[in-house]
């Protein structure tokens, strides 16, 4: 929605319609006693300007400062706002949140990480290829955070905004240089991104890395892998297949925040997302 649509809306097309403050809305986003529908949507369709205060609390966080816990709902529901807006200066200050340790990222974001958190970084990619290579790279990084930032990764390679033989080339470093410890989740979202770009050639690293020990046991099989393999190299353009992964972007902020409608006085165990 955005903000002529909004305000059509809400001032059912009337004359010199006023909208108010961004700031009530921000308000309304962490102490609203209801699901705050309303003011998401305000700040979906004002991003310019809910983004800069949505940014300020990121980098809070990011710098490691103590949030109210208002702030920690706005910091909740705000980086999902920033990637459905595609708000592309969040990726510094995003990336500098997820190098956080894990036990304190676990406790701001629950399973965003796991959840929907390749589908933000996607949102909020920059374009700095680099930037997100050697994030990736870093083996200080939480294992899930990894993870999740190697499949935006994977998905803004198919969609052509990082190139693919750059893409590539990691894919085939981070096996040479063993940028992740042996069992360590990120290989999964490794071979995840070699399958889902048709990376045949790279395939025979994918079964070496298995027969060393590399690759997590029990969550996905040899035969799971060749048949992503499989389709991807059948239906290469077929979007459904990154979108059943819970890869792409975030194109309805309100569905995607709905889990956290019984947040609002949240304590730290109920960032639990009901999502299988």
């Amino acid at each position: 929605m955005k903000k002529q649509e909004l305000e059509s809306v809400l001032g059912r097309g009337g004359p010199g319609f006023d909208l108010g403050p961004i700031e009530d809305q921000l308000h309304d986003l962490a102490n609203d006693r209801q699901f705050p529908d309303v003011a998401i949507a305000h700040c979906i369709a004002r991003i310019e300007e809910s983004a800069p205060a949505l940014r300020a609390i990121l980098t809070r966080a990011a710098e490691g400062e103590h949030l109210s816990r208002e702030d920690e709902m706005r910091l909740l529901r705000g980086i999902y706002i920033l990637g459905g807006g595609r708000d592309t200066r969040t990726f510094g200050p995003l990336l500098r949140l997820l190098r956080r340790p894990g036990r304190e990222l676990d406790d701001l974001l629950g399973d965003v990480v796991t959840e929907s958190m390749a589908r933000i970084v996607a949102g909020v990619f920059d374009g700095d290829a680099d930037a997100l290579f050697g994030f990736i790279s870093d083996r200080s990084v939480d294992e899930y955070v990894r993870d999740a930032v190697l499949g935006a990764a994977t998905f803004l390679t198919w969609e052509g905004r990082i190139e693919r033989d750059r893409m590539r080339d990691f894919l085939e470093r981070f096996h040479t240089e063993r940028l992740a410890g042996d069992d360590d989740f990120a290989w999964i979202a490794w071979l995840e991104a070699i399958a889902r770009l048709g990376l045949r050639d790279l395939a025979s690293l994918v079964y070496s890395a298995w027969d060393d020990g590399r690759i997590p046991e029990g969550i996905i099989d040899r035969s799971d892998f060749e048949d992503d393999l499989l389709v991807a190299e059948q239906s290469p353009n077929d979007i459904d297949r990154f979108e059943r992964a819970g890869l792409g972007y975030i194109d309805d902020v309100l569905e995607a925040l709905e889990w956290t409608s019984h947040l609002e006085y949240f304590d730290k165990e109920d960032l639990q997302s009901p999502l299988p």
